[in-house]
């Protein structure tokens, strides 16, 4: 895959063999295909149809590929385009591009004076990310971040309060789990109680 580079342009195609691509590399593109990825009313088929469609400069060129075509060129087009934003496996989630769309919105606008809806929708993808990474601490989203990973603190009889007030934003910022990421965080929770079962049962 290729890197952000200072040196050049982040890029507008992507190849399959001797093949290039145009497509559109905005952000909104790629936060489009992810909903219309996690729509469960589409078959696979027609997720990647529609994902190719909007990833595609040429209209005219979509409609004259192969399915299999599609397929090979959304696997490329994620692999080497959209994967620079991908977490590692047993990352933290602690942001959710679209649940937490307004803070990013009032993030960009106050660190950057960028409207995301406005003259800078057409952002690239990359740029995207490299801005997003680069908020300052003072923004709203880093703020809801870091409510959202600060540790509660032990309780003393000193602290009822501050913990009190820490649970109700904790509660008011929490992060909505999709149906998949219930079952990942359920198999989690069992495969630890099951290593602490296994770790209580040596020691008995």
């Amino acid at each position: 895959m290729v890197n952000f580079s200072l040196c050049s342009c982040p890029p507008d195609t992507i190849r399959d063999g001797k093949h290039r691509y145009k497509i559109d590399p905005s952000y909104q593109v790629v936060l489009k295909c992810q909903e219309v990825l996690g729509c469960d009313a589409l078959s696979d088929i027609d997720k990647i149809d529609i994902c190719v469609s909007l990833i595609l400069r040429s209209r005219i060129r979509h409609y004259t590929l192969s399915a299999k075509k599609k397929t090979e060129l959304f696997r490329i087009y994620l692999d080497t385009f959209v994967g620079r934003g991908e977490k590692t496996e047993h990352a933290e989630k602690v942001m959710d591009l679209k649940q937490d769309a307004e803070a990013i919105y009032a993030s960009f606008w106050q660190c950057y004076g960028i409207d995301l809806l406005g003259r800078h929708k057409n952002l690239h993808w990359w740029t995207f990310l490299a801005l997003l990474g680069g908020l300052s601490d003072d923004t709203e989203l880093m703020r809801i971040i870091s409510i959202r990973t600060r540790p509660m603190p032990k309780p003393t009889k000193y602290n009822a309060d501050e913990r009190q007030a820490l649970l109700k934003l904790k509660a008011k910022y929490r992060l909505k789990l999709s149906e998949e990421e219930r079952k990942k965080q359920y198999q989690e929770g069992l495969k630890k109680m099951a290593v602490m079962l296994q770790s209580w049962a040596e020691k008995k």
